[in-house]
């Protein structure tokens, strides 16, 4: 079976794993923890950076960390894993959720407009898939409006609106290292930010709320969200790593697009932005009622693929409060689309092999 999607971890990085082993500081307390959120930071050209236990976390600080919560209103994109929702929930606040744009799988503007309200917060802005959001545009929105704007990077590290990173164009951004993000730690997350006090309360949150000048004295309610120095070990190298990651990834999708026949389907993204990262290479069929077949069909083949996520308002926990017809995009692009095998270590012959199966299937 041709995996969908397999991390690449190399020499480099167990020789550091290793090494972050040996030495007994394994926990979160270790100095490799440090080395990675400067190393992040800088990489990024920001002045701060909170490692975390996975983006999931790093999304629950941010939004706490601008002291969001019961009365407060977040937006946030209907087509997205269900974490950032999920988070804005736990904090007190009420989701919002606006449909996305079918060429980019981005978040609806105009709808956005529409959603903003005195009680507005913050909004959540996702980069889908490797896609980067205008967030320009969504400042010019809300100009002269206390909104706050958090950066979901997890999917598109990398990628750049007019040629600037995304994750340094809001007031706080967060990142995942999942197995199958763009770069790993297992898992792992990372906030990033300009904004001292932000990075301060982040800090202080992620850590049991425990003092940084006084050890074991505890200044307010908190968590332990910490990264472990492994997870850090990892991280350094691959992010030393990650232009060529980048490279590689860009030249899987180019790939596909050049050897795949698109009579029935779209190749994600619809419109070309040479700023767009590629995380999952994705194919959107043009008829509904094609995607599982299609599932079945490479599973029969040995090929791994794996379908689009659902979208938030879909979930049994939030299903009674938003209007399915409300967000037709979302569903359309999410029952419509499949994620091709897309990890850097595939072959050129297996990646022939995959589109000749996909270009001879009888749609």
């Amino acid at each position: 079976m041709l995996k969908f999607f397999q991390p690449v971890i190399g020499t480099d990085e167990c020789k550091a794993v290793h090494k972050t082993v040996k030495s007994g500081w394994i926990s979160s307390q270790g100095k490799i923890i440090e080395e990675f959120e400067e190393n992040f930071s800088k990489w990024h050209g920001m002045k701060y950076a909170v490692a975390t236990s996975n983006c999931t976390t790093a999304l629950h600080l941010s939004l706490l960390s601008l002291g969001i919560g019961k009365g407060d209103e977040v937006i946030c994109s209907n087509l997205t894993f269900i974490a950032p929702a999920n988070m804005i929930e736990l904090t007190g606040a009420k989701l919002v959720l606006v449909d996305v744009e079918p060429g980019t799988f981005c978040m609806d503007l105009m709808q956005l407009k529409k959603k903003i309200t005195n009680r507005t917060k913050a909004i959540m802005v996702i980069h889908p898939f490797g896609y980067p959001v205008d967030i320009g545009k969504i400042k010019k929105i809300i100009k002269n409006k206390k909104i706050k704007i958090i950066e979901d990077v997890a999917e598109s590290i990398g990628a750049k609106v007019k040629h600037k990173l995304c994750g340094t164009l809001g007031d706080i951004s967060c990142f995942s290292f999942f197995a199958n993000k763009i770069m790993t730690t297992g898992e792992g997350g990372m906030i990033l930010t300009n904004n001292k006090s932000i990075f301060n309360k982040a800090k202080l949150l992620r850590d049991h709320g425990m003092s940084i000048e006084k050890r074991y004295y505890h200044q307010l309610l908190a968590f332990n969200y910490r990264m472990t120095s492994m997870q850090a070990a990892l991280g350094v190298v691959q992010l030393k790593k990650l232009k060529k990651i980048l490279y590689q990834k860009k030249k899987l999708y180019n790939f596909y697009q050049q050897n795949l026949q698109t009579d029935y389907f779209s190749i994600f993204p619809n419109e070309q932005n040479e700023n767009a990262v590629n995380w999952f290479v994705t194919l959107t069929f043009k008829r509904s009622n094609l995607r599982n077949r299609f599932i079945k069909y490479m599973n029969l083949k040995g090929v791994e693929c794996r379908p689009m996520i659902f979208p938030v308002s879909s979930a049994k926990h939030f299903k009674s409060k938003f209007d399915k017809k409300n967000y037709k995009n979302s569903y359309k692009i999410s029952l419509n689309s499949v994620h091709l095998p897309s990890s850097t270590c595939l072959k050129k012959q297996q990646l022939k092999l995959i589109c000749k199966y996909i270009n001879n299937w009888k749609f």
